[in-house]
């Protein structure tokens, strides 16, 4: 592919992410807001350190001057934590939680591999494949619990009541 395709695909993520965020349920916003926020803080810090590492690098990059993906660490990725969150099965049985869960890596993972061989956006070094299904397996489960966390005090993410 050439480089033109691969800007045109991080265009893409940015219009896709944008409107993801647009039509998030008003009752969710609080929740996304925090999902999206500690999502970028846990991307930001793992993806320092995989390229200060040189196991990836991103030849094809918003920022010339920094070596991380803005798209995928502080946008894309983010938006998809954003979804896990407000539409986390809670009533459901574990099994349909643990593969409600497992769908985001993996779909995730796959679209990155297809990335890695077809287009410049990312390329591999001693990173692989399962290091980033794990990874971003590991971090998603970080916002279902920070958010869990965050919200447990407030009954679910609803506005707590002001004390006068």
């Amino acid at each position: 592919m050439n480089v033109k395709v691969d800007y045109f695909i991080i265009l893409a993520v940015w219009v896709i992410s944008a409107i993801g965020m647009l039509l998030v349920p008003k009752r969710d916003r609080r929740k996304a807001h925090v999902a999206f926020l500690f999502q970028q803080f846990l991307s930001w810090i793992l993806g320092l350190i995989v390229v200060e590492h040189k196991w990836l690098e991103y030849p094809v990059r918003e920022l010339q001057r920094n070596y991380s993906s803005l798209t995928f660490e502080f946008i894309g990725y983010p938006i998809i934590a954003v979804y896990l969150n407000i539409y986390y099965p809670k009533v459901k049985k574990g099994w349909a939680r643990f593969l409600f869960v497992l769908a985001f890596p993996t779909a995730i993972t796959v679209i990155e591999v297809i990335l890695e061989s077809q287009t410049q956006l990312i390329k591999y070094h001693t990173w692989s494949w399962y290091w980033t299904f794990i990874s971003i397996w590991v971090t998603l489960q970080l916002s279902l619990v920070f958010n869990h966390w965050f919200f447990a005090r407030n009954d679910g993410g609803k506005q707590p009541e002001v004390q006068r």
